[in-house]
């Protein structure tokens, strides 16, 4: 089994849209469970509403953390993801302690971009106790290519020395789709959307199987 994790110490970066539409893309061809760790709770609200083709629960740290992480280790999936808070807390802690690969949406804003630094500071912190691991992946999140931040974004987060993934517009859809209950390859699944959740999935699910 492969933990990912959805995280910034920051919100309003599509950390929760990326953790559904991600997962709900890896199900295809494996057994994923999405753990809404977020107290803000928008995965379970987007699973109930509707029909995401992915099993989502609840799974807040409100205690022990041994305990916490015993029950996101034992999950029955192949990959199991973790939508994380939008704090440095007890959760995205815990969470780097035990996870394979942390994604951190980051949108081209120079709020988001401290928020990133002090982000992959927290993996390199985990990476001293953990023999290297976890690997990190940089996500430019609600772009828009049209701006001048939007069009320097990949140029930016490849300053940070880690690995960047394949940009994910700004898009109208992904608001409409959690409206519907529904992961984007449902709600528009000929939009440009889908492919850059797919592009992104694969590029997850690559570094999920590689070796330390």
């Amino acid at each position: 089994m492969r933990i990912v994790a959805f995280a910034n110490l920051k919100g309003g970066v599509g950390k929760s849209s990326l953790a559904v539409n991600v997962a709900a893309a890896l199900s295809a061809k494996r057994r994923v469970i999405l753990a809404d760790v977020d107290p803000q709770g928008t995965a379970l609200a987007w699973a109930e509403v509707g029909a995401l083709p992915v099993e989502v629960i609840a799974a807040p740290l409100s205690g022990d953390v041994a305990s916490w992480l015993a029950g996101i280790t034992s999950l029955p999936a192949d990959i199991v993801v973790l939508d994380l808070p939008p704090m440095l807390g007890a959760a995205t802690k815990a969470a780097l302690a035990v996870c394979d690969l942390v994604a951190v949406p980051v949108s081209p804003s120079g709020a988001d971009l401290r928020a990133t630094q002090k982000a992959i500071e927290m993996i390199h912190d985990a990476r001293a106790l953990r023999d290297g691991m976890p690997r990190a992946l940089l996500v430019p999140s609600k772009v828009d290519r049209r701006t001048a931040a939007g069009a320097e974004i990949e140029a930016v987060l490849h300053g940070y020395g880690e690995p960047v993934g394949p940009i994910v517009a700004q898009r109208i859809a992904h608001s409409d789709a959690f409206t519907a209950g529904l992961w984007i390859g449902d709600y528009a699944p000929r939009s440009a959307g889908v492919a850059e959740i797919r592009a992104l999935s694969a590029v997850i699910a690559r570094l999920l199987t590689q070796e330390n």
